[in-house]
Order: C-alpha cells, then sequence, then structure tokens
C-alpha cells in the first residue's frame, strides 16, 4: 500500500499536512462536528470548508453521498482537490466513497476519531454505503493519500463506541496477532490512553494483509472474520428500528464464527468458552431469536463473500491462522446461532 499511518497523541503533534492541491473540503458526522475545535486545534485543517452528514449507521445512504457530492460540487472541487474525513468508520467509508466517485476520483484523507474507525474503516481501501438493508452493498476500493490516528479523540467517546472498537480489535488479534489476546480476553475495563501499542498492533497486521492482497481476491477475506453473522445481527437490529454500533454486532459475529470453527474445524472448544465469557462481561448483546433466523440466514445468504448458493465464512482451526473461503452448511449456521444464544443467555 502506498498509504501513510501516523499515531500520535494529538494531531498538532503528527504535524498533519495535505499533498499539494487547489482545494479541500473536510467531511465530517452531525456528532463528531462539534469535537472539531479540539480535535483540530493547531492544525491547517481548521481553516476548511466543513460538508456534514447525519450521524449514525443508517445515515450511511445514497442521499448522504449525494448530498457530499453536492457540497463538493458547491466548493467547486477539482480532479487536483482533496477531501480530508474526519470521524469513526462511518464518516470514513462513505466520505471516501463520495471521494472515490467525484469526478472519477479525487485523492483523500482520514482521520480517524473513533477507536473503530482506526484500526478497521480507516485503512484499507474500502469505502463504500449501505443499500437496501445491506451492509456496504455499494462501494469501491480507494486508497488514503495518509491516515492520521490522534489517540486523545478516543478520551471522547462513550463507552459504547469503545467497544464497537475493541471488537474489532478482538477480531485482528484472533486473525494475526494472537499473542495479545490472553490480556484482551482478560480486560475488565477499556482504557483508550492505553491503547496506542494495540492500535498499531492492529493497523500492522491490517496493513501486511492488505498490502498482499488490496481487492480481497484472497487472502484479505480473513479480515471479515466474524463480519458475515455480526453484518446479519447488524442489519437485523437496523430493520427493528434499534440500530447497535457496528463492532459489538461485529463481537457477537466473531462468537458464531468460533462456534463454527469448533464444529467445522475441530478448533479446541476452550477458546469459545474464554471468549464467551469476555463477551458476557464487557458487550451488551444484540437480541434475536430462533423466530428471526429466516431473516438472519437471508442476510446471511445475501453476503458479497458468498459464491452461487454457498455460504462463506472465515474460520479458525487456530488462533492466528485464519481461512477464507469455508462453506457453511445452513444447518451448521443455525446450530451455531443456538449454541450463540445459548452462550449469551437470549
Amino acid at each position: 500500500m502506498s498509504e501513510e499511518i501516523h499515531i500520535g497523541a494529538t494531531l498538532a503533534e503528527l504535524g498533519v499536512s495535505l499533498p499539494e492541491h487547489d482545494r479541500a473540503l473536510l467531511v465530517t458526522d452531525s456528532n463528531v462536528q462539534r469535537l472539531l475545535p479540539e480535535i483540530l486545534r493547531g492544525t491547517m485543517l481548521d481553516e476548511l470548508p466543513v460538508a456534514v452528514i447525519e450521524d449514525g449507521e443508517e445515515n450511511k445512504t445514497l442521499d448522504s453521498a449525494a448530498h457530499l457530492w453536492r457540497e463538493m460540487q458547491r466548493h467547486g472541487l477539482t480532479r487536483s482537490s482533496i477531501v480530508v474525513n474526519v470521524g469513526g468508520g462511518m464518516v470514513t467509508d462513505i466520505g471516501g466513497f463520495a471521494a472515490a466517485t467525484y469526478k472519477r476520483g479525487l485523492r483523500f484523507v482520514n482521520v480517524a476519531t473513533t477507536l473503530l474507525g482506526a484500526v478497521d474503516a480507516s485503512v484499507g481501501g474500502k469505502t463504500g454505503i449501505d443499500f437496501d438493508g445491506h451492509k456496504n452493498q455499494v462501494g469501491v476500493f480507494a486508497e488514503t493519500s495518509a491516515t492520521y490516528v490522534p489517540l486523545h479523540a478516543f478520551s471522547t467517546l462513550p463507552r459504547e463506541q469503545l467497544l464497537s472498537g475493541f471488537g474489532e480489535v478482538l477480531k485482528t488479534a484472533y486473525i494475526g496477532a494472537p499473542e495479545l489476546l490472553p490480556q484482551l480476553l482478560e480486560t475488565e475495563e477499556l482504557n483508550p490512553e492505553a491503547m496506542a501499542k494495540t492500535v498499531a498492533t492492529c493497523l500492522r497486521v491490517k496493513s501486511e494483509i492488505v498490502e498482499q492482497d488490496p481487492h480481497e481476491h484472497g487472502l484479505r477475506k480473513v479480515l471479515n472474520l466474524g463480519h458475515t453473522a455480526g453484518h446479519a445481527f447488524e442489519s437485523l437490529a437496523l430493520r427493528r428500528g434499534r440500530p447497535v454500533p457496528h463492532g459489538i454486532a461485529i463481537a457477537q459475529g466473531l462468537l458464531t464464527a468460533l462456534i463454527l470453527s469448533h464444529t467445522q474445524l475441530d478448533m479446541p472448544s476452550a477458546h469459545i468458552y474464554s471468549y464467551a465469557e469476555m463477551l458476557r462481561r464487557l458487550f451488551p448483546a444484540v437480541p434475536f431469536t430462533c423466530d428471526d433466523y429466516p431473516e438472519l440466514l437471508a442476510l446471511i445468504r445475501a453476503d458479497k463473500k458468498n459464491v452461487a448458493d454457498q455460504i462463506r465464512f472465515t474460520l479458525l482451526p487456530t488462533p492466528g491462522d485464519a481461512l477464507p473461503d469455508q462453506t457453511v452448511p445452513e444447518k451448521a449456521l443455525e446450530t451455531a446461532l443456538d449454541i450463540t444464544r445459548d452462550l449469551l443467555g437470549l
């Protein structure tokens, strides 16, 4: 990857700079907008015009993308302009998508203000919007010019948002940093100020994988660990009018993936129980019942990673050895959903 990644206490400390450009537009959401003076203090970014979209995954839509395109047009952005996305994963996803498609492609920089955005959405070149009730159905691969992670911004996050980021941290550890798992699974409370090393490790793991497979033809699919079921939990909650943060749904989807890893690949069951205990201790459950199985299965069948009528999961024979494109029979998936509910007391 050609993108640069910078992690530090503040943007001012990081010395954030933009590539040569004629105009620039800052994109953020209505929640982060009120924090901009603090986040951007001491940088050149505090003088940029700002385009704002409404906060929340339910606003990662074509209408919001169209709003950003209109703002880019209103501010006279050209192919020599640059977009600066400041916010969490929703902002970097849709801001990157709007930039990558406006005038067939503008450069953009991501400033990740959430733990979730830092370890997941801000790097790797995936951009997109949700469409017709499905997560990230429309999008393009487009690398950032640079990604900045000002760790002080994490101190503004409510516990729910820290947990959302922690879900992606856990996923990344199971994929490529199993040495982190003993400490992560014993976590009692999240401390955003102590996350620098963990964030750096997660970014290293993701960057190394994306470097080898930028367009997700093979290896990169391991980064979807927990996402096949997790996206279904997330979409179901959104449809029911009870949206949950992305990483919280992914953390629950990871439990389902670990169960399937045991039943399909003989991963030792001890991994399931230690993970489930941590999940019950730290995370709110995303509720579902057996009556929801038809809708969950329909959402899972619509997953982009499936081939023909085969449901595909990323699974683990052991932590650190993720295998993409594992075919899972529907009966095995229903059993895994039963066990997920039992372990979470749903």
